[in-house]
């Protein structure tokens, strides 16, 4: 059996969760390709068995780009595939929605997964609700689940009919916030960026790090955001913090929706879906990231200047 899984992922949790995977589905199949999904051929899946997709989560659902992909496969005829996910607090309808999209192709879907992953933006708090995640519990549950579907597609091609179980349905709450938000409405919420020339050293860190190849910085004026999904990863990357935007009504926003994360979270942890890592109380909202990396970075700068 031959199987592949491609992969968007950006600060690596994704790519570790699909490694975790990989090795399930390894100790079934003996061998899974991985690649980047900007490296990946639309049209060239025909000669495998089984296709895994996984991306982390943002605004409650798969990243644009990710869906554009997904929308731009040619017919699939019953290929098997299937769908994971890392996300900092609510998978969304991410894994719905990606099932859909595949489904609509053609696709059969043989096995959903969503991990718990550190969270990383701008303007959130750090450390955040899910910090600690995944560890070697989480992992061992990716391995399994490798395990899983390679195990149900091998019984698939043999003619049997296995069980394939559906993931949760989404809460109502994720399902109207996907819905809200669209690229356009995100555009608006978000703050607008900018290069400030006085601080970018021209290292090309945002332009290799865009997903969507948004940004050059080498043009005047520079282009940033055209075109974004929205990931931010951009302002994450610079390591003098020339990519600025305006956080605060982000960062006036956190209290409340951290209020709604830490609701899900407990839901889940009775469940027995969550393991709280780290103390929810311990959060400091008025240190977010952006900020602590602007503090890390005076303190370079100060202890250079000696």
């Amino acid at each position: 059996m031959k199987t592949l899984i491609m992969i968007f992922s950006q600060t690596g949790y994704t790519r570790r969760t699909a490694e975790h995977i990989r090795d399930g589905i390894l100790s079934v199949a003996g061998q899974c390709d991985l690649v980047e999904l900007a490296h990946a051929q639309p049209t060239a899946f025909h000669d495998y068995d089984l296709i895994g997709l996984g991306c982390p989560v943002f605004y409650y659902q798969e990243p644009f780009h990710v869906a554009d992909f997904v929308e731009d496969l040619p017919k699939q005829n019953g290929k098997h595939w299937f769908a994971f996910c890392s996300h900092g607090s609510a998978v969304g309808v991410t894994l719905f929605s990606l099932s859909r999209r595949l489904k609509n192709k053609g696709a059969h879907i043989v096995g959903t997964f969503d991990i718990y992953a550190d969270a990383c933006a701008p303007f959130i708090p750090y450390p955040t609700v899910t910090t600690g995640h995944p560890d070697e519990l989480d992992y061992q549950t990716a391995r399994v689940f490798g395990r899983e579907v390679a195990e149900r597609t091998e019984r698939f091609l043999r003619g049997e009919r296995p069980f394939v179980p559906e993931p949760r349905q989404p809460e109502k709450e994720w399902v109207q916030s996907a819905q809200m938000l669209t690229p356009d409405t995100i555009r608006k919420v978000t703050p607008s960026l900018s290069v400030d020339r006085g601080r970018c050293t021209s290292c090309g860190a945002c332009e290799q790090n865009c997903p969507v190849r948004g940004i050059d910085v080498k043009v005047e004026p520079p282009r940033i955001q055209d075109p974004c999904i929205f990931c931010f990863r951009c302002v994450m990357v610079c390591p003098t913090l020339a990519i600025q935007g305006d956080w605060t009504p982000l960062v006036a926003n956190n209290r409340a929706h951290y209020a709604r994360l830490r609701k899900w979270l407990d839901e889940a942890e009775a469940r027995g879906e969550f393991r709280w890592l780290i103390d929810p109380n311990s959060i400091d909202f008025d240190d977010y990231m952006h900020k602590q990396r602007e503090r890390a970075l005076a303190t370079r700068e100060k202890t250079k200047n000696r």
